[in-house]
């Protein structure tokens, strides 16, 4: 009799984090550190401040930004 083929326990669906760190953000755009705080500062990106040293891109706007880039393609 065979055996049901196993699933390994790592295989987890993926979930998108709420948060992207800045760096993060650089590597999925492709682009620098002052142009993430540029599209801050243009309201192309949301900025969430944790602490007075630490903030995160909200995964919206940055989807956002994902499907503009793609719409004009």
């Amino acid at each position: 009799m065979k055996k049901p083929p196993q699933i390994p326990a790592t295989s987890k669906p993926e979930r998108t984090p709420l948060l992207y760190k800045i760096s993060s953000v650089m590597a999925l755009l492709e682009i620098s550190h002052a142009t993430v705080y540029r599209m801050v500062a243009n309201g192309e990106l949301e900025l969430i401040k944790l602490s007075t040293r630490s903030s995160r891109i909200t995964s919206a706007s940055v989807a956002r930004v994902l499907e503009d880039r793609a719409s004009k393609r």
